[in-house]
């Protein structure tokens, strides 16, 4: 099993609690100040155990920070949307793996790390793909979505699958008869909580 911590640091900080659409082109100072504490707060919540035991470990860190950082600042520039997520989570995986021997004495286990990046691949990530192929609106946080993925995740990976249909059923009449939804992620949304946890199931247990 491999440590990806910092895979899921970068993505925490970029895509849950937040949307990255929002910092393109963005030129506010709070706004860009409070991404930076946040993303450094993140950072450090995944690997503060690890950080400070050499000096090799805290130039790793600050590697990792600087390489958000230039993700950032492609955003602040407006580049491509597909090109700079795409790079986002490629480069950060590949940093992640490169790294992964740092911590393996972390007290985050390998296979609690793969079964947060599970939550992130299920919930946040669809949101983001869907924002960028205007699904939705590049703007909008989609938490109805994000929540029955990650219902249906948990339940899956817990072996409860009586729990993940009741999950399915509530979303479908939620969106269909309360919000009637007729578009098109009314039945994408429950199809990738149905299918994604199955793969992140399948390499923890």
């Amino acid at each position: 099993m491999i440590y990806l911590n910092y895979f899921l640091a970068h993505t925490v900080s970029d895509y849950s609690f937040t949307n990255p659409m929002k910092l393109y082109g963005e030129k506010r100072f709070t706004e860009l100040l409070k991404h930076l504490i946040w993303f450094v707060l993140v950072f450090l919540a995944f690997s503060f155990d690890v950080v400070f035991t050499s000096p090799v470990s805290m130039i790793i860190f600050c590697s990792a920070l600087i390489l958000h950082g230039v993700i950032d600042f492609l955003r602040l520039k407006k580049f491509n949307p597909w090109i700079v997520e795409g790079l986002s989570l490629v480069s950060f995986l590949i940093f992640a793996f490169i790294f992964s021997n740092q911590f393996v004495n972390s007290y985050i286990t390998s296979y609690f790390s793969m079964y947060l990046i599970g939550m992130i691949c299920v919930s946040v990530i669809p949101t983001q793909i869907m924002r960028m192929t205007k699904l939705i609106d590049p703007l909008e946080n989609e938490s109805e979505g994000i929540s029955e993925r990650l219902a249906m995740y948990i339940f899956i990976c817990a072996g409860t699958y009586l729990y993940a249909l009741a999950a399915l059923l509530i979303a479908l009449i939620y969106r269909l008869v309360v919000r009637k939804q007729a578009d098109k992620t009314w039945w994408l949304s429950p199809l990738i909580g149905l299918t994604v946890p199955w793969f992140f199931k399948w390499i923890i247990f």
